[in-house]
């Protein structure tokens, strides 16, 4: 009887949220607007704990809620979760979930703690294969499991009953609620993955959401072609989703995004710094993020380049004045390898830690370390170089003067290989390359994921880095929050410039666009995804 009573309060609860939500329609146009919005490219896979590409965190984020939101400043919201609460020490959290959270299924099954172990097991579960799971090896035996030295029940997360979730962290981490809105951290019900059969997110019909967004039908990703995503009025969450549906068109070919966004094929895009005026005199609103550093990188397995008098060759004797002098408007000069927004414990990170050194100049140097270096590897010339970097104009531009910069020093030529995001980040996790010019980009805030890409364990490490006293660092780093944890990441950072691991160049400023009639999109830095919930669309202006 009790259990019944629940079930018809929780039923009446939703039916006048859909009542109301009909009403605002019937009064309102624009609770019946469509938003449109391009993918690149074909997501990956529409599991959470799978898919890393942009074009599926896109999707996700819309199909699926973690316990939390991020809010449009940047801060940790309520989500499946309604409260938690914390220990002293940020080592310990307690998440409380809705009551009326539930899945899009037939059943309206609840969202339960369940669900969210069942996912932290899975994405940290080697056996797994996902990309995303070292971003929870802060819970503990995170690491241990994703290592394969602990079993997935020994993860430090525990359903204390339906509706409660307890996570205990390895170590100190106070904006840890923040992570829980990340793709990984969203929750999966083990039943429906089961039945899926290894089919999971890979169709309309094989992937069951929570979110504010469903699918409009069990047909409605059409692959290389589109998907079609309609309101959730099952969804529970605090802000109930504006617009009706979000409709993507898939890899559709889009020359200009500033000009797609101004005759309506699209409401939304990243734009280039080339498309800032375009954007700038249709009055589009615009939001930008300076979440990313690109540098020199090398790649330390590299037989020549593990040569530390090379290196010092090509960097040593680097004209930074010169080789920065003319820079897009989406670009600025780098001093350390942390971006300049990222936070640590709610603060500014590099107001904390100050700024990097970096090698002082020794102009005329460089062929005389060349020599050095050739001699050590009984060589009697550099064999061909080439520098791999992402194939556009900004990023060509500094590559040109680099390399016009070390024919003077070096009196050498290298080659440019200027290749897409994809190849340039599979060369760079398989260590397919001599140098680069290496974007580094968290998916979360804070300073630790990025210094952590430089670790021997991490098989992500674009620089095949290994090097035990960086390791210790950052184990120091694990145990020391807030202020002494920012000093000690100031240490990491100089000790991957000094051994000329990576050498930081510029800061790039990225571009989202929207209509001038479109309002409310939340662009999330860091390749945190897009949150169309609370987007405002109205007509056009003639």
């Amino acid at each position: 009887p009790m259990k019944l009573k629940q079930c018809l309060c929780v039923f009446l609860s939703l039916l006048f949220a859909v009542s109301l939500a009909g009403c605002r329609e019937k009064t309102d146009p624009i609770y019946e607007q469509t938003i449109q919005y391009n993918l690149e490219s074909e997501p990956s896979s529409l599991d959470p704990q799978i898919a890393d590409d942009q074009s599926a965190q896109i999707v996700i984020m819309s199909l699926f809620e973690g316990l939390t939101r991020i809010g449009p400043d940047g801060e940790a919201q309520p989500g499946v979760a309604e409260r938690w609460e914390h220990n002293g020490d940020y080592t310990a959290f307690t998440f409380y979930l809705r009551e009326d959270a539930c899945w899009t299924d037939e059943d309206e099954t609840p969202v339960t703690a369940a669900d969210f172990v069942f996912a932290f097991r899975r994405a940290l579960n080697p056996g797994t294969g996902s990309d995303l799971g070292r971003t929870l090896t802060c819970i503990a035996n995170g690491q241990q499991v994703l290592d394969g030295q602990a079993d997935p029940s020994e993860l430090g997360v525990t359903a204390v009953d339906s509706k409660t979730l307890k996570i205990d962290l390895a170590y100190s981490y106070e904006d840890f609620p923040k992570l829980m809105a990340s793709s990984a951290a969203m929750p999966c019900n083990e039943k429906f993955f089961t039945e899926s059969q290894g089919q999971y997110g890979l169709e309309a019909g094989t992937t069951l959401g929570n979110g504010p967004y469903t699918f409009s039908t069990s047909y409605s990703w059409t692959h290389g072609e589109s998907i079609s995503l309609s309101r959730n009025s099952l969804y529970a969450g605090e802000q109930k989703p504006v617009p009706a549906g979000i409709s993507f068109t898939i890899g559709a070919e889009i020359m200009n995004s500033a000009n797609a966004i101004a005759n309506g094929t699209v409401d939304a895009a990243p734009i280039t710094g080339e498309q800032l005026e375009a954007a700038h005199a249709a009055d589009m609103n615009l939001t930008s993020f300076e979440d990313t550093a690109l540098g020199v990188c090398f790649n330390m397995q590299d037989s020549v380049f593990q040569n530390a008098n090379i290196r010092s060759a090509f960097l040593k004797t680097l004209n930074r004045e010169q080789v920065l002098s003319s820079l897009p408007e989406n670009y600025s000069q780098a001093q350390s390898v942390i971006p300049p927004q990222t936070t640590l414990s709610g603060e500014n990170y590099r107001t904390l830690a100050g700024e990097c050194s970096l090698p002082a100049y020794e102009q005329g140097q460089g062929k005389a370390y060349l020599e050095a270096g050739l001699n050590e590897l009984q060589l009697d010339s550099l064999p061909k170089v080439t520098i791999l970097c992402l194939d556009s104009p900004g990023a060509k531009a500094i590559v040109n003067n680099l390399l016009e910069n070390w024919n003077s020093a070096l009196g050498y030529y290298l080659n440019l290989n200027a290749v897409s995001e994809n190849e340039l980040q599979s060369a760079l996790r398989n260590g397919n390359y001599q140098l680069a010019l290496c974007p580094l980009r968290a998916d979360n805030d804070g300073p630790w994921e990025l210094l952590n890409l430089f670790s021997s364990e991490n098989p992500y490490n674009p620089a095949g880095y290994q090097n035990q006293d960086y390791n210790n660092l950052l184990s120091q780093i694990k145990a020391s929050p807030g202020e002494d944890g920012a000093a000690l990441c100031l240490q990491a950072e100089n000790h991957l410039i000094q051994n000329l691991v990576f050498y930081p160049l510029v800061y790039e400023k990225r571009y989202f666009a929207s209509a001038q009639n479109v309002t409310g999109i939340i662009f999330h830095p860091y390749n945190g995804g897009i949150d169309f919930i609370g987007a405002e669309k109205t007509e056009a202006e003639a």
